[in-house]
């Protein structure tokens, strides 16, 4: 019975986990694209609303190594911590009740653990929002884009380009002789993207 409601408080912070993931993606394309001009909610579709939290924190294998490692952590501590909870270090440290039970110290140390582990994605896609933003709207206003990628359009047309971004439906992306953020379809105009690192 014990495992059935550990799983169950799992499967309750996966999923408040998830809604929480979304809300903070949402968040982290807002501010990013607000500082260069495009109200990015007018350009998504849900697709790309669900995706872009989970491919923010998997477009490198450093971040998806170091958030598999706190989320484990997160779940993991608490069991070994609450088998703990009746020695020394553990009362000096944890200022919980001697008296709870074994589940309700993980149940404690599951919810603080959440509550830390929230408020670093927090700072993560906020943080990493509103600075790539705001540095790429600096480079834009001081002239220092590199235009080193490339779209070749349907039409024949190719273009050096910087691109800012792109989602499932459009490309986000800046030409040499103007400053504003062109936004283009890709579906039916573009034949293909070169993106340079």
């Amino acid at each position: 019975m014990d495992k059935v409601n550990s799983f169950q408080d799992i499967q309750g912070f996966l999923s408040v986990g998830y809604i929480y993931l979304v809300v903070m993606g949402i968040l982290n394309e807002t501010l990013y694209y607000n500082q260069i001009g495009i109200e990015i909610l007018n350009y998504s579709s849900i697709l790309d609303v669900l995706i872009s939290p989970i491919s923010k924190l998997t477009s490198s294998i450093l971040r998806l190594i170091i958030f598999i490692v706190i989320i484990f952590l997160a779940f993991k501590l608490p069991n070994i911590l609450a088998k703990n909870r009746n020695k020394n270090w553990f009362k000096k440290v944890s200022k919980l009740d001697v008296e709870l039970t074994e589940r309700q110290v993980k149940s404690s140390l599951l919810k603080t653990f959440m509550f830390i582990v929230s408020l670093g994605l927090f700072g993560f896609y906020v943080g990493s929002g509103f600075a790539g933003g705001f540095k790429m709207s600096e480079k834009i206003e001081k002239e220092e884009i590199e235009y080193n990628d490339q779209i070749k359009f349907i039409n024949g047309d190719e273009s050096n380009v910087e691109i800012v971004g792109t989602n499932s439906f459009y490309i986000f992306y800046l030409e040499k002789e103007n400053k504003t953020v062109q936004i283009t379809p890709i579906s039916g105009i573009i034949k293909s993207i070169e993106k340079n690192k």
